[in-house]
């Protein structure tokens, strides 16, 4: 396609390879390394621990395919470019639709998770709602504000907290030589068909592995950059996982770990005593903040593409005269991640609010089935881009990953997918209004049969 790799000079670029490392393993490590273990327990017991193994197999190739597509497209906007490229405006408008909600949605459970363990340290604020909810604001729209001043500010805050995040990984690394293995027992109490439910829940944890790709055009040298930074933040982020999953289940019972809303706080508290377990709490709520920042950073560059190519509100790919950033994506993103937050009121509208979350989730798994299938389709349709071994390469990995994120959709339950189908299709309406009234740059049509 013409435009797809056409570098622009209106971004400035200042990402790093550290900072796509930061990006891509902070928008991991987020509030899913603190609360995912209780989950897994509850539903998988100790089994869960190989649950956590093979999502992590079938994201490393998933790692292996974004890495691929974003040193080939380095185009603002990631897994957008990536669908309308293969298959054109329509798979790349459902991409970006489906792909923009679930984070905007997402950044509004981000932030209520920080509330939950900064609540932990002031009996005040677990009592006020109103408290909770300036609070939300706050840090909702301090991020916002921070991110509009430029990808650079919002690089130096992801680093910073990736460094906070290390601490429960030394210090769970120590746990683990308290490993008693007795606390693995009954090892599969729900059987060895939970691991499918298990890698389901660990999907979650592995949202964001695409993020080097998003701005693409503001990483410096991105083709290495982007491949070199998806596969260190994968591989940090997995190192994590795997060692905080493994002294939990090792330090703990699975009934008490099932029970507890802070298993990893309890699990270095009963081996290294309360301080150091204050200390993981205090690195959740960082990690916390540094996943909403960097998905507050990712809310203004999804939709940017698609809105100069005319497949989204065009006010989205309007750049700050000044910062050079998307502000108005940014400011509308943030607007609907804090009206959201008004359910802090209500608490009828609780359960209404975890589906929603349930939703953005599944939101970001159409998009990668379109992006595995998007590689499989230009391996075959363009073979000059890629050396032959290459292309056998990213065919049997495009094809291993589409085949590992069916599987995981199918694990999220047939209501959330059925009601994610809903959402997919009423984005159609805007797709028609888009492209009639496009004047942007449009895909050329398709040769004609002679």
């Amino acid at each position: 396609m013409s435009d797809a790799g056409a570098p622009r000079a209106s971004f400035v670029r200042g990402l790093s390879l550290f900072g796509a490392v930061a990006l891509v393993a902070g928008n991991m490590l987020g509030t899913s390394l603190y609360t995912l273990p209780a989950s897994l327990a509850q539903s998988v017991g100790p089994i869960g621990l190989l649950s956590w193994v093979i999502t992590a197999a079938g994201f490393g190739l998933v790692a292996l395919l974004y890495a691929t597509l974003g040193t080939s497209f380095p185009r603002t906007g990631g897994p957008y470019v990536f669908s309308r490229e293969a298959f054109g405006d329509f798979a790349g408008f459902q991409t970006v639709w489906m792909y923009w909600l679930s984070a905007v949605f997402g950044n509004a459970a981000i932030v209520t998770g920080a509330i939950g363990y900064a609540v932990t340290f002031s009996p005040a604020l677990r009592a006020s709602a109103p408290l909770q909810f300036l609070l939300a604001q706050g840090i909702l729209w301090g991020l916002c504000i921070l991110n509009v001043q430029g990808v650079r500010v919002g690089a130096r805050i992801q680093m910073s907290i990736l460094l906070v995040n290390l601490i429960p990984l030394a210090l769970l690394g120590y746990a683990l030589t308290h490993f008693d293995a007795a606390n693995a027992h009954p090892f599969a109490p729900h059987g060895v068909g939970a691991l499918a439910t298990g890698s389901a829940l660990l999907v979650w944890a592995y949202s964001g592995i695409e993020s080097a790709t998003v701005p693409a055009e503001e990483m410096e040298s991105p083709g290495s950059t982007i491949r070199r930074g998806t596969m260190l933040g994968f591989a940090l982020a997995t190192l994590v996982f795997l060692i905080a999953a493994t002294a939990v289940v090792g330090v703990l019972p699975n009934d008490a770990i099932a029970a507890s809303p802070r298993p990893l706080e309890m699990a270095v508290t009963k081996v290294l005593g309360e301080r150091a377990g204050w200390l993981v709490s205090i690195a959740a709520v960082c990690a916390s903040v540094g996943v909403l920042n960097g998905w507050t950073l990712m809310v203004g560059r999804i939709p940017y593409s698609a809105a100069e190519d005319g497949m989204f509100f065009r006010a989205f790919g309007r750049l700050h005269p000044t910062h050079r950033t998307p502000h108005v994506a940014l400011y509308l993103g943030t607007s609907i991640a804090s009206l959201l937050l008004l359910m802090y009121f209500n608490h009828s509208l609780i359960e209404a609010f975890t589906f929603l979350v349930l939703l953005a989730n599944l939101g970001t798994l159409f998009p990668y089935l379109y992006n595995a299938a998007a590689a499989l389709m230009l391996a075959r349709r363009d073979p000059e881009r890629w050396t032959l071994t290459s292309r056998r390469r990213l065919q049997v990995i495009a094809f291993a990953s589409f085949a590992f994120l069916l599987w995981s959709t199918y694990g999220v339950g047939q209501e959330v997918v059925f009601w994610g189908f809903l959402v997919l299709v009423a984005g159609v309406p805007l797709y028609i209004w888009f492209k009639t009234t496009a004047r942007g740059p449009a895909l050329p049509p398709p040769p004609l049969d002679r």
